[in-house]
């Protein structure tokens, strides 16, 4: 997995992750399932944002990794 790809890419779904980085992980289960284009960068605050091409691919992800990104332990 090239981790470099869609870093800088921002598409119209996006999902702030309030954390400084994006697990890698969850970088590999995104270039598996989703569809369509995905991306990540950092906002003005450098806190992580997740961002999709198509709004369905941005659920599924939300779905399957925010409590991941909402625990205090990592």
């Amino acid at each position: 997995m090239n981790y470099t790809k869609g870093y800088l890419q921002e598409y119209r779904y996006q999902i702030p992750l309030h954390r400084p980085g994006v697990l890698a992980h969850t970088l590999k289960w995104a270039e598996k399932n989703c569809k369509g284009e995905f991306g990540w960068y950092f906002d003005t605050e450098s806190k992580a944002v997740m961002s999709f091409e198509k709004e369905k691919d941005s659920i599924l992800w939300y779905l399957r990794w925010i409590d991941e990104y909402t625990r205090q332990d990592i």
